[in-house]
């Protein structure tokens, strides 16, 4: 498994994450979603946008675990966003993290300075360059991924974490350092990195908490290292580059934050609709604190951003609660802040326009009008949906009007062309439609017999007591004396839709030619015993025939034996 996927037991073919995911990366293959990992941003919205919360994260703990296992000496690199889930609890977690076995916790922002100073020397560049700032890792995979003429936008600076890790790496030979944050995305941004050697979400720690019995509340407070109280608000969108604004640089600052929004302004750089400005973007809505790694614990955004200012406060105002860091070592530490985002694109096959209209055709549209872009299957249009279809990325069932007109076209089908007699009937007991062959039986029109109480062509009572009990009655055999009609019928009550489907089989010629038949075996038997009877007869008077000329001969034999004798006496 990659670093994340669906659970095949819970997809329901929803369409929800694709409709989600701005890229295309998740397709569809015997109606279970699959994630495209070559296309991916791994900006978490999937998951998030999943109805039945079928998502599988491949979790590191185990991992750590077995560092604690092995006597290794293990190092947090905590994100600051962590008090925007655990507000007045927050200066318990270095607490709660050594008993998990962290040998060190130590703060991912005591390095955000030397990642500012970087962005501050591109801010005043001496060209109409435009620039990306390089610490969202979903933002640098849009780039490298889908916008690969932009590579050389990014600033080549690394990510804090991947800093502090470098960092961190120095300070501790032999360790292992993890990264604890808000985000799935760091999980691809360290595998490459030697400075990471595991990376858990905040989402993954609490479980982690929960499994060890630990109670945040009982604990005592940790130590925290004195930094300055606008880095800790670094998590929410603005903060990194309003302090780059606020040193009056040549380039413009725009921030930008969520991935829709960031596809839009890329689209506007690539047309070179920006000049001499510097973009700070973010793939999650409002910063960090809308992290996909972050607790669903029913908390706002606005709620998140008031637990990280109010910790961020309380530790300015109580410096005697902290120990102090001497930032200064960080100004002249020798470790590279470099990192490079080659272009990773991977482009679509594009069909020929033959191609793309039998595709269609095979959706069902014919025209451009059968076009709806209903947007349902998760594309924006009927065409970008035969694209991926020809990527091998959806499937041709996925179209929901298409698969609905399919489904009523036989449905209707088999209602109006089936031999079989069919009534809809309410639970009022009135008849609500007739197929066909029912319409020909009653002698009555669909249209005409509805609302009509079904008593006046079938016994009620028996409708009546498979609505109350819901026992159906299967093929029951019934004559109707009006219309001397022999039937077999079946009553079955429809709950989800209330309704009574009576099924009726008009056997009255079968029982006729039954009956027919019968009545010509009884007559051929007739027949038989009259001609054995007259064979008896025949055979009487031929044995009596038999008889008399036997004895005759009998006679003459004997006469003519006498006559023998006398003439030998002669």
């Amino acid at each position: 498994m990659w670093f994340m996927s669906f659970s095949k037991a819970n997809c329901k073919n929803c369409y929800a994450c694709i409709r989600t995911c701005f890229v295309h990366a998740i397709k569809v293959k015997e109606e279970q979603a699959h994630i495209i990992k070559e296309r991916c941003i791994i900006c978490g919205k999937c998951f998030k946008a999943c109805p039945q919360n079928a998502k599988l994260i491949k979790s590191e703990v185990s991992m750590i675990k077995h560092y604690n296992k092995m006597g290794k000496t293990v190092v947090a690199s905590l994100a600051p966003s962590f008090s925007a889930i655990y507000g007045k609890n927050s200066l318990k977690i270095p607490t709660a993290l050594k008993k998990l076995g962290f040998n060190y916790v130590k703060e991912t922002v005591e390095v955000t300075d030397l990642v500012l100073d970087e962005y501050i020397k591109y801010a005043n560049k001496e060209n109409d360059d435009v620039y990306i700032t390089s610490f969202c890792p979903s933002i640098n995979n849009l780039i490298q991924k889908h916008y690969p003429e932009l590579t050389k936008n990014i600033i080549p600076v690394t990510s804090p974490s991947i800093l502090h890790g470098r960092i961190l790496k120095e300070k501790y030979p032999d360790s292992k350092v993890v990264f604890i944050g808000p985000c799935l995305s760091k999980k691809t941004d360290a595998h490459d990195e030697k400075s990471i050697n595991s990376v858990i979400t905040f989402e993954e720690l609490d479980k982690w908490f929960k499994e060890e019995n630990i109670d945040l509340e009982s604990l005592e407070d940790g130590e925290f290292k004195y930094i300055e109280k606008e880095k800790r608000m670094l998590p929410i969108i603005g903060s990194i580059t309003d302090k780059i604004k606020s040193q009056k640089p040549k380039r413009t600052i725009i921030q930008v934050d969520g991935v829709r929004e960031c596809i839009e302004v890329l689209d506007e750089i690539k047309k070179g609709k920006f000049k001499n400005t510097l973009f700070e973007m973010t793939a999650c809505r409002h910063g960090c604190i809308g992290g996909s790694g972050m607790l669903e614990d029913n908390n706002s955004v606005y709620e998140k951003k008031e637990n990280i200012k109010e910790f961020s406060k309380y530790l300015d105002e109580n410096k005697s609660l902290i120990i102090e860091n001497d930032t200064s070592k960080n100004k002249n530490i020798n470790i590279s802040i470099y990192k490079e985002f080659p272009a990773k694109d991977y482009k679509l096959k594009q069909p020929s326009e033959n191609e793309l209209k039998e595709i269609l055709k095979d959706m069902g549209k014919y025209d451009k009008s059968d076009e709806l872009n209903c947007g349902g299957c998760g594309y924006h249009s009927c065409r970008e949906k035969a694209i991926a279809v020809y990527n091998n990325m959806a499937e041709i069932n996925m179209c929901l009007p298409f698969m609905r007109e399919k489904a009523e076209n036989l449905t209707s089908t088999i209602f109006e062309m089936t031999p079989n007699m069919i009534a809809v009937v309410n639970k009022e007991l009135e008849i609500a439609r007739l197929n066909p062959a029912a319409e020909h039986f009653f002698n009555m029109s669909s249209n005409k017999a509805k609302n009509i109480p079904i008593g006046m062509f079938l016994e009620e009572e028996k409708f009546k007591n498979v609505k109350t009990s819901k026992k159906n009655i299967y093929k029951e055999r019934i004559i109707l004396k009006e219309s001397n009609s022999t039937i077999i019928q079946s009553i079955i009550w429809l709950d989800k839709n209330q309704v009574l489907l009576w099924i009726g089989d008009d056997i009255t010629e079968d029982e006729k030619l039954k009956n027919k038949i019968k009545s010509m075996k009884i007559d051929a038997v007739n027949m038989a015993q009259d001609v054995i009877d007259k064979q008896m007869i025949v055979a009487q008077e031929i044995a009596s025939l038999l008889g008399e000329t036997t004895a005759q001969t009998k006679v003459t034999l004997t006469n003519l034996k006498q006559l023998i004798k006398e003439e030998e006496n002669l």
